[in-house]
């Protein structure tokens, strides 16, 4: 009896060693991973000629968007987007962040990367910081889906403010509107 549940334990160990090691999911380096610095660094130099072939033809973008409610943007709205929201900012940058990817059960690369951007308005004369999370799906070394998150409340809540001053302090006729009643 003793051989035989040794014989089943060492055959067990065996078949249980032979078994392939599961496929490495999450990754700090990948091609992926790779494709999302392009991406950044097209950002960064404001290199915007560049988006499209670092797209599927089919992609969509959201910022600050639920992808369950509204329909995205294609790579040129979103690149018109970052070019509007980029105006009254003289110099951005963003840390190095984090970078990490994973193969999910259905086989789709995710792409995740945080980090701080960094930006100054001139106009306003402020320095801005946002925590900032990107999510992108990669497909055939292409985005096909992303995802910004970020909070620029305070961005355009000063830019709202300054237009504001700007709107109340014109004076159309250049008189003060005392002086035509005399």
């Amino acid at each position: 009896m003793k051989i035989s549940f040794l014989f089943v334990l060492g055959a067990g160990l065996i078949i249980a060693s032979c078994q392939a090691p599961a496929e490495k999911q999450y990754f700090t380096e990948s091609q992926d991973i790779d494709l999302g610095k392009k991406l950044i660094e097209a950002y960064l130099a404001g290199n915007w000629d560049s988006y499209p072939e670092l797209y599927a033809d089919t992609a969509r973008i959201w910022r600050n968007a639920s992808w369950t409610t509204t329909e995205g943007l294609t790579v040129q709205q979103y690149v018109d987007t970052l070019k509007s929201a980029l105006e009254p900012i003289s110099s951005y940058e963003m840390e190095p962040g984090f970078w990490g990817s994973y193969i999910n059960n259905d086989g789709e690369h995710w792409v995740h990367f945080w980090t701080s951007w960094k930006g100054h308005n001139d106009a306003t004369n402020k320095d801005y910081e946002i925590v900032v999370n990107v999510v992108m799906l990669v497909v055939d070394n292409k985005i096909v889906t992303q995802a910004d998150i970020f909070n620029d409340t305070e961005i355009t809540l000063d830019m709202m403010a300054l237009s504001q001053s700007q709107e109340e302090g014109e004076d159309t006729d250049g008189d003060d509107d005392d002086d035509d009643d005399q």
